[in-house]
């Protein structure tokens, strides 16, 4: 079971991080209804943060999945959260976060 996730994509709109610091990010979330059925979550990230690891919800009929970030150096940027059309491949759903990663 994942635990809770430090931001909600859907409720924020800037997250701030200290370099080596930890962070987890719950992506959007969307029903598995049509013309939502074969959606994957997506998250483009700026310079400055990596992805660690991206764990999938544990809940039925709905798509979603909480990313682990890393800050790895001082940066500003946005980063894009959403869906990805598995077919056609185009986001279909997104949001835009700010990130800023400063020093200790």
């Amino acid at each position: 079971m994942v635990a809770m996730a430090d931001y909600r994509a859907a409720d924020v709109e800037r997250i701030e991080m200290k370099v080596g610091q930890t962070q987890t990010l719950e992506s959007l979330r969307q029903a598995v209804v049509p013309p939502y059925v074969m959606i994957v979550p997506f998250i483009e990230l700026p310079a400055g943060v990596e992805l660690v690891r991206r764990d999938n919800l544990d809940e039925d009929g709905i798509h979603g999945c909480v990313f682990t970030l890393r800050a790895i150096a001082v940066s500003e940027g946005t980063l894009r959260v959403g869906f990805r059309d598995l077919k056609k491949g185009n986001a279909v759903i997104e949001k835009s976060i700010r990130v800023k990663v400063k020093q200790d």
